[in-house]
């Protein structure tokens, strides 16, 4: 049986830093679009199997966070700081993390079709494990690997 939980976004404030935490909401709710959480710190939380098209990461900090088995196709983590995040199985089709810092981020399983990754820094992080079609890698080539 799938569940499916709802996240509520809730800004506060650490050190002068937006900081975002997250609380468990009605199972049965589907939240299919988060909107921005820009510049905002999330560390050490579970969304696995959330529901979060096109949430808005940009410039933010993430570190320990799994989404695996997430949806968050078209989502935007453009120049953001991803450290230790886990995007297993997730949806990520026409994402983009243009400009972003990747430390130790797994992919295994993921759908990056369309998704573009110019400008990306990975550091112990391996996009081949990863479902590639049409997908703009850091050094510009193409990833095609899984289009069928």
């Amino acid at each position: 049986m799938s569940r499916h939980f709802a996240y509520f976004l809730a800004i506060g404030l650490s050190a002068g830093s937006p900081t975002a935490g997250f609380a468990q909401g009605d199972p049965a709710t589907d939240i299919r679009m988060m909107g921005r959480c820009d510049a905002c710190v999330v560390q050490g939380q579970s969304f696995d199997g959330a529901r979060l098209t096109g949430i808005g990461f940009g410039e933010a900090k993430l570190t320990d966070v799994s989404f695996a088995g997430a949806d968050m196709s078209i989502s935007v983590f453009d120049g953001a700081v991803l450290t230790n995040v886990q995007f297993g199985d997730a949806d990520l089709s026409g994402a983009s993390f243009v400009g972003a810092q990747l430390i130790n981020v797994s992919f295994a399983g993921a759908n990056l079709r369309g998704a573009v990754f110019e400008g990306a820094r990975l550091t112990g992080t391996d996009l081949s494990l990863a479902h590639l079609c049409k997908t703009q890698l850091p050094d510009d080539s193409m990833g095609n690997a899984a289009c069928n």
